[in-house]
């Protein structure tokens, strides 16, 4: 993570702007330190949002103890289910004729 005043950010916004690519961060510092913002690529912040969307339903599903139990107790046949044929890709199940 990068820092930089807001005084000199305002001077040299430009190149403190470029240096904000892929997962660097920019921290700016206010005196109070109590109005702190914080700069990133866009790319990263769609990864990053992505991300803690998947985790917010990973954790929905593990709460969910009637869907957990069910997942849990077919979890030992879906390997065997794989390798039969019996289950298809998400492109196998949606392809277009």
């Amino acid at each position: 993570m990068l820092e930089v005043r807001r005084s000199d950010l305002r001077q040299h916004q430009s190149r403190w702007l470029k240096k904000v690519r892929g997962q660097q961060v920019l921290l700016i510092k206010s005196s109070s330190g109590v109005d702190e913002k914080v700069v990133l690529d866009k790319q990263y912040f769609d990864e990053l949002r992505g991300r803690l969307e998947s985790l917010v339903e990973t954790l929905e599903i593990a709460t969910d103890r009637k869907l957990f139990n069910q997942i849990l107790a077919v979890a030992d046949t879906l390997e065997g289910d794989l390798r039969s044929g019996k289950l298809h890709s998400l492109e196998e199940a949606f392809a277009e004729d």
